[in-house]
């Protein structure tokens, strides 16, 4: 094992509310997803070319998907399900578990929130958050 691998367990993933902003933990994930993405490929082909020639587009960021014990009455569960019935853009921060905590924070819409449930199970939630702009690291 290396000894620089960054250990899951302590992860966290923050949203922000209000005016100003405060970022509070999303709780009981299990595991999460993304971000993910990448840039369009444009093709810059003309007649005096003698293969495809091409550049690259802007970035998509992609999507950060997540799982957890789903909470009805959880105030960050209740905000992302609001966020989502509203459309509303809203910010996040994933922090990591290195030792300087870094951090990335960007933009994102609730996509989609799916609860589900089993026999012997607890209700899950499916959270995927649609990333607009670019993700800042600090």
């Amino acid at each position: 094992m290396s000894d620089s691998a960054l250990k899951a367990q302590g992860t966290s993933i923050q949203v922000g509310s209000g005016s100003p902003v405060t970022y509070a933990d999303i709780g009981e994930i299990n595991s999460f997803n993304g971000p993910g993405g990448s840039a369009a490929v444009i093709d810059v082909s003309d007649l005096d070319s003698t293969a495809k020639e091409k550049v690259m587009g802007l970035q998509d960021n992609g999507q950060l998907s997540m799982d957890l014990n789903f909470l009805p009455a959880d105030t960050q569960h209740a905000l992302l399900r609001t966020a989502k019935e509203n459309g509303t853009l809203t910010v996040f921060k994933l922090i990591f578990t290195d030792s300087g905590e870094t951090e990335w924070a960007f933009s994102a819409y609730v996509l989609s929130l799916v609860i589900n449930g089993a026999v012997d199970g607890v209700i899950k939630g499916s959270i995927t958050l649609e990333i607009s702009g670019d993700i800042t690291e600090s």
